[in-house]
């Protein structure tokens, strides 16, 4: 048995190509807030302060992995969510669809090629 104890996940990195392109698509089309920004590097937000941190770091070649960690976002509204990745720079792989583990999801792809599921319950 362990010695400590995890108490939570606190920040997720991501490497990036354009910091100020990907710092719009996640602020303006997923809806993340900004906390703060300095010498290529982005610190957003989901849910608040108790939420999860999402660090934005400049690399000049990200390599996004089908078979690594993936990103799932809960959303209150999966088509919506879909229709603006698609107004946007990323792209929808998957479109909105119920699954029968009690989910309606789509995968979108962010401008640096990375996969995210965004869900919805269905109930």
């Amino acid at each position: 048995m362990s010695t400590f104890k995890v108490t939570g996940l606190r920040t997720l990195v991501l490497p990036v190509t354009n910091v100020e392109a990907s710092t719009a698509f996640y602020k303006d089309v997923l809806g993340f807030e900004e906390d703060s920004a300095t010498d290529g590097m982005v610190w957003l937000r989901i849910g608040g302060q108790q939420g999860i941190a999402l660090l934005l770091h400049s690399i000049e070649k990200p390599e996004p992995v089908e078979n690594g960690l993936v990103m799932e976002l809960a959303v209150d509204n999966v088509d919506a969510a879909a229709s603006a990745v698609a107004s946007s720079a990323g792209r929808v792989m998957q479109q909105p669809v119920d699954r029968e583990w009690g989910v309606r999801e789509a995968v979108m792809v962010d401008p640096d090629g990375y996969r995210i599921w965004l869900v919805q319950p269905l109930s």
